[in-house]
């Protein structure tokens, strides 16, 4: 079904799908040989937009790579975060992950790292696209919602991380995806 979907928005999009497929599935793997595997998972998430843009494009012309660098640290700062949770099995099942390799105290301060880098990869999304102020005020809403989470959720207290990391994402993507809206059909008026 997913080689179909993509052969029926254009060519580039089915000569992408491989590729997009195969990172994902090659994710599930990265925790057996490096503790890199939450910048895999968040360069696989960063072909979500790209995959739109290329479905509705059908090229990589005048691409916002921008936003994908945005995406992969956005997902890499909160799956850093989120494997702290199994830090102590991944070292006795011998997997790999950075809260296990570093220590889960600076697992989230590479987290916040990551989400610094996310902000500023977003903002420079709405330079390039030329966004108007309510983009903007969404990144900035974002980015509260970021440091939100991080304030309630430390490494010596993780009891509040399903609450920070399942709803304030799914947050941060609504948020995201209104201001861009607004900007864009405000542009328009």
């Amino acid at each position: 079904m997913f080689f179909y979907a993509a052969w029926s928005l254009n060519t580039f999009t089915l000569q992408l799908a491989p590729l997009a497929l195969g990172l994902t599935l090659f994710y599930s793997l990265t925790k057996r040989f490096t503790s890199l595997c939450h910048l895999v998972l968040g360069v696989a998430l960063a072909f979500s937009p790209l995959g739109g843009w290329v479905a509705i494009q059908g090229s990589l012309a005048a691409y916002p790579w921008v936003l994908s660098a945005g995406v992969l640290f956005w997902v890499a700062g909160f799956d850093t975060v989120y494997a702290c949770l199994d830090a102590e099995f991944d070292k006795e099942a011998g997997l790999h992950s950075l809260p296990a390799k570093i220590g889960s105290r600076n697992a989230f301060r590479l987290a916040a790292g990551f989400h610094l880098l996310a902000f500023v990869f977003f903002m420079l999304t709405g330079i390039q696209a030329h966004l108007n102020v309510f983009y903007f005020m969404g990144v900035l809403v974002a980015a509260c919602a970021l440091f939100y989470q991080h304030w309630i959720v430390n490494p010596d207290d993780l009891s509040r991380i399903q609450m920070s990391f399942f709803s304030m994402n799914g947050f941060i993507s609504l948020v995201l995806f209104f201001s861009t809206c607004l900007a864009l059909y405000t542009e328009n008026i």
